[in-house]
């Protein structure tokens, strides 16, 4: 079972978190040249609830994005034409714009109000 799967799994069975699933969320760990989560989101899923699970060092951080969040994806975020996905970068490191998107265009959207839980796993 992958460390998502599992992840997930943990968030169903502690959180209540029955509509949580491999379809509507995403993982990331923190990348290794660059201190930053990186996310490509399929356009379609952000029709419904998106999960994004960061991991860092000895916790998880659930990020939960409801429908409508944002009036407009483009708006705010980069969205890549040739997979037509969301291209998120999202800060890790917290001296520095931490869970801010700095691939948006200079919007800096940031996620820290969507947090719905922080756990160690």
């Amino acid at each position: 079972m992958s460390e998502k799967s599992q992840i997930i799994e943990y968030l169903k069975n502690t959180f209540a978190a029955g509509s949580v699933n491999s379809s509507n969320t995403s993982y990331s760990n923190i990348n290794k040249s660059k201190q930053v989560w990186w996310f490509n989101v399929s356009v379609h899923k952000f029709d419904a609830p998106v999960n994004l699970l960061f991991k860092e060092d000895e916790e998880i951080i659930w990020v939960q994005l409801p429908k409508d969040f944002v009036p407009n994806l483009e708006s705010k975020f980069k969205v890549r034409q040739d997979k037509d996905a969301v291209d998120l970068e999202i800060s890790a490191d917290r001296s520095y714009l931490y869970l801010k998107d700095v691939k948006s265009g200079g919007t800096y959207f940031d996620f820290k109000p969507y947090v719905k839980e922080r756990f160690k796993f």
